[in-house]
């Protein structure tokens, strides 16, 4: 990733990137902002850069790169650069983290500018925390500046959404993905790649360097087993359970995405999943409409359970019981062909 003194931004950052100069330029900078979008897209990124420029000395279209400001920032020693995150991916923020924020939010900015604090994940404030947090947000002290970032924005609860302004993050067209994938040097893998990455770019790069493709290719046809009954889905979950869990709900929710969208149009042009469309097209006639608009709704609040103190093992379990019964019922067209 380029930094904020090299001048790189990514292309689709844009418009979100032109917006954070124009709330500096009419000198109304929200004291708490919501950056919100899909993840993979570059949230932190776009923070991060901006708070850069925030804390430089002379900046111009990005940070200069090379004063003070600019090098404590790069090494990551700027004490008026405050980051927020859980301990640990799935974990909640704790309210003592936010009582330590505080207090540190009581003292002056150590260089007389702007101080940021950006909360990473900001949907994992647990209750007591995001309480805790109210009043701060209202009124985080001068020249404090607060990015909030999710790409969960209905997971958080409703105080903190409502107390702040809001810059959504859109996922670029997959042409625009693609032709920045291929630069990167994804080559022929770029149309896969963006699929398993729920077309967010910089997730996809990120797979490129794993095999996560190839994982999800054989997770999927495993899948496939147990909708026809040829895998017992407590197995199979047993077998997942060396995944990450976080990478499997996202898997189920596009593929069942792409079940509606083929149950729907049967030619669908667009798919999350291109390269698994035959394996789809064979499930989806043995599937009922409204039974998979059902399971996407348990699929997504999966999603938000795996933010929680859930027992991740046993969601994942029912999660695929409820998948081998999709068709059980007589409602269900499961043994049209």
């Amino acid at each position: 990733m380029g930094t904020a003194s090299s001048g790189i931004l990514y292309p689709w950052l844009d418009e979100p990137w032109q917006k954070l100069n124009a709330y500096l330029a009419s000198q109304r900078l929200p004291q708490a902002l919501l950056i919100h979008g899909v993840d993979g897209i570059g949230k932190t990124y776009l923070a991060e850069i901006f708070a850069q420029k925030l804390l430089c000395k002379h900046p111009e279209i990005f940070a200069c790169g090379d004063c003070a400001g600019c090098r404590l920032f790069l090494a990551g020693t700027h004490p008026d650069f405050l980051r927020i995150e859980p301990a640990e991916r799935g974990k909640p923020i704790a309210v003592d983290t936010v009582r330590h924020l505080i207090a540190n939010l009581s003292l002056k900015p150590q260089y007389g500018g702007y101080r940021i604090v950006v909360f990473c994940a900001a949907h994992q404030l647990n209750i007591s925390a995001a309480n805790a947090l109210l009043k701060t947000l209202e009124e985080p002290g001068e020249n404090t500046v607060m990015l909030l970032l999710t790409d969960m924005p209905s997971a958080l609860p409703a105080t903190i959404f409502s107390r702040c302004q809001r810059l959504p993050i859109a996922l670029p067209d997959d042409a625009v993905a693609a032709r920045w994938l291929e630069e990167q040097g994804t080559g022929e893998a770029t149309a896969v790649l963006l699929a398993t990455a729920r077309h967010a770019p910089l997730k996809a790069l990120a797979l490129a360097e794993s095999d996560v493709v190839e994982r999800r290719r054989t997770a999927f046809s495993e899948y496939v087993d147990v909708a026809l009954r040829r895998q017992e889905p407590i197995t199979l979950a047993e077998r997942w359970s060396t995944l990450a869990y976080e990478d499997l709900v996202d898997w189920m929710v596009s593929w069942t995405i792409d079940l509606i969208r083929l149950r729907s149009v049967p030619d669908s042009p667009r798919l999350d999943n291109p390269d698994l469309r035959q394996g789809l097209q064979a499930l989806v006639r043995r599937l009922h409409l409204k039974s998979l608009f059902g399971f996407l709704d348990l699929l997504l609040q999966a999603k938000r359970a795996l933010n929680g103190q859930v027992n991740r093992q046993l969601l994942l379990e029912e999660l695929l019981i409820h998948w081998a019964q999709l068709g059980q019922s007589p409602q269900a067209d499961w043994y049209l062909s």
